[in-house]
This record gives structure tokens, sequence and C-alpha cells, in this order.
């Protein structure tokens, strides 16, 4: 649906969480002020959450297949935000396997069937709980994951899909699942107004162009961004 220009971010719940500090774009790297940004997203997700448009559309299909509204904003709650905390209760990697987030999405670009229905399935569990029981979960973790990530160090590895990664790169791919899936949920509650700022989006898009350099190489991805008369396999959707 067209919009005559961008929509007011909201101060609700996620709000004053973290300072709103912005740095230089993502450049497949960890990047510094990539914990402020990934908090900032992750108030959005809060803020998103709790309108009561969502709540009232949780159990209608979702813009994506075979999803419900409530097993999506179960996704982005777990996906996009506290995962990060059970991943941290792991034990550290003794080494990263995944260098870039566009590396890390190259990866999951190649996920099959059985993958993508045990994420929608997870997010189904989620959702049978409820939109109170959801938003309460994401209300009480959020706090106390922004006070460790204060606290972690820069070199911190995690434990994700496919091998070890660094805390700062892995918090730029849950950037991406924010800024995406919440624009999933945008598309699927009418009325529901976009919380995610600008900036972030222009830091997922540059993500998603580095995903499709990854996958299909600067020169094809050039022509595709700025010609028309471009022969051989389009380069978006990045994930396709």
């Amino acid at each position: 649906m067209g919009s005559a220009g961008p929509r007011p971010i909201r101060s609700g719940r996620g709000a004053g969480l973290i300072g709103s500090t912005v740095t230089a774009g993502e450049r497949g790297a960890t990047v510094t002020g990539v914990r402020d940004d990934f908090l900032r997203g992750a108030g959005a997700v809060l803020d998103a959450l709790s309108d009561p448009a969502v709540a009232a559309a949780w159990d209608r299909p979702s813009a994506l297949a075979d999803q419900t509204v409530g097993s999506l904003a179960g996704h982005l709650a777990r996906g996009g935000v506290w995962v990060v905390a059970d991943y941290l209760d792991l034990d550290a990697p003794a080494t990263a396997v995944h260098a870039t987030v566009a590396g890390y999405f190259a990866q999951v670009a190649h996920l099959d069937e059985g993958d993508h229905r045990a994420i929608r399935d997870r997010g189904a569990a989620l959702a049978a709980e409820g939109p109170a029981a959801v938003v309460a979960r994401l209300g009480e973790r959020l706090p106390a994951l922004a006070a460790r990530l204060a606290d972690e160090p820069p070199d911190r590895l995690v434990p994700v899909f496919g091998g070890g990664m660094a805390l700062d790169a892995y918090l730029g791919t849950r950037l991406v699942e924010q800024v995406v899936h919440l624009d999933d949920l945008s598309r699927s509650v009418p009325g529901l107004g976009s919380t995610v700022p600008d900036d972030l989006v222009a830091r997922v898009v540059e993500v998603g162009a580095a995903v499709a350099v990854e996958r299909h190489g600067p020169t094809a991805v050039l022509r595709h961004l700025f010609r028309t008369d471009v022969a051989g396999p389009p380069v978006v959707p990045v994930l396709g």
C-alpha cells in the first residue's frame, strides 16, 4: 500500500532503553554502535507488538505464507530479540565461522523447507501463548539483555546457526530480522504504523546489497541496480 511519506515513529514501551547514537552503515563486518542500533530496533519491536491492533489481528493470516500474525510476532520477538540472550547463555565457540553479516545471510539463503517449517513452528508455539504473554516476556527480557550487552567484550563470540560468529556481527543479522519482519507485520496489520527509524532501514538495505554481492558478485548487482537491459538471473530478493 502506498504512502505519502514516512509514517511517524511512535514513542512507546521500547523508547528510552538506550541512547540514539548513529554510526557508520553496515559494511559486512562488526560496526561500532551496532549494539545501540540493535537495541533501538528491539525497542521498535516491543512498541509494535504492544499495539492493540496486533493483538486484535493475532489469529488472522499474515502477509507471510503459512503464518498468522501471532506466529510472525512470536518469531519477531524471539528471532529478532531474545535469541541473542539465549545464545549468550551458551558456551562461547573457539572460532568464528561467519566473518560477515552478508556471509551469514548467504548461507541462510540455502535453508531447506524443513528448516523453514521449524522456524514457523517455533513462532506458532509462541503465538499459542497469546499476545499478552509474548509482549510481557519481551518486556521482561529486553532490559536485562540491554544491560548484558553493555558488559560483553568486543571480541565475544556466540554459537549461532552454522557456527560461531562475533557478537556484534550477529547483532547486525538480528537488526535485519527486526526491520524486515516489522515491515512484514506492518503489511499484515491494517493501521499499524511504522516504529522503525529511517536510519535503521537504510542500514538493512545496505546489508541486503552486500548479501546480493556475496551471492551474485558485484558486477551483476551493479548492473541490476542501475540498468534495465540486463541478462541473467535477478539478484533480488536477496534471500530468494
